[in-house]
């Protein structure tokens, strides 16, 4: 299920004053999973995508933006608080579907933290943690099937084998879709 930003002016300006997306750090790491074992149960329960964005304070603490629910397929990001450095999006994939492939980031949510020069973290309905380096596309699983809270109505591989990491070219051709 695909992730769309939707932003204010204000939220705008801080994302593109944002430093450039960077590795994440094991703090980093740590916080967010924490905050998608919460999410991800959330989410399947009420088969929505959930999502916000991580912060950095001045003083190296993480925290998140406050959460926004979204709908099948996607999530709006609340507008964040001025002063605050974006370090990555994050959201969940909603509940097990049969007709979409969720337990890969789509082309929308790799492409979207590629426009905003920032990091993405991705759950699944299988309960994989992906994440996404928002320079260069490329994907990989923080954590497999299962490290997360997973839906239990969710068919293992329904739609074909899920790699450890991806390319952005990898993914278009998983999707059918050329680059």
């Amino acid at each position: 299920m695909f992730f769309r930003i939707l932003f204010s002016a204000t939220m705008a300006l801080s994302l593109l004053s944002a430093p450039a997306a960077r590795a994440q750090s094991g703090q980093e790491a740590a916080f967010v999973l924490g905050l998608m074992e919460s999410m991800n149960a959330l989410s399947v329960r009420f088969n929505r995508e959930v999502c916000g964005y991580i912060l950095r304070h001045p003083n190296g603490a993480y925290s998140s933006t406050k959460v926004s629910w979204g709908g099948l397929a996607s999530c709006a990001s609340l507008p964040i608080e001025e002063g605050m450095e974006v370090v990555s999006s994050w959201h969940t994939h909603a509940a097990y579907a049969v007709d979409y492939d969720g337990e890969v980031p789509s082309i929308q949510d790799v492409e979207g933290d590629m426009s905003l020069g920032v990091n993405g973290w991705v759950g699944t309905p299988g309960g994989r943690l992906w994440f996404v380096d928002g320079l260069n596309g490329t994907m990989r699983q923080f954590c497999g099937r299962g490290c997360l809270p997973e839906d239990p109505n969710f068919v293992p591989e329904d739609h074909g084998a899920v790699f450890e990491s991806y390319t952005l070219d990898r993914l278009y051709t998983r999707f059918g879709r050329d680059p």
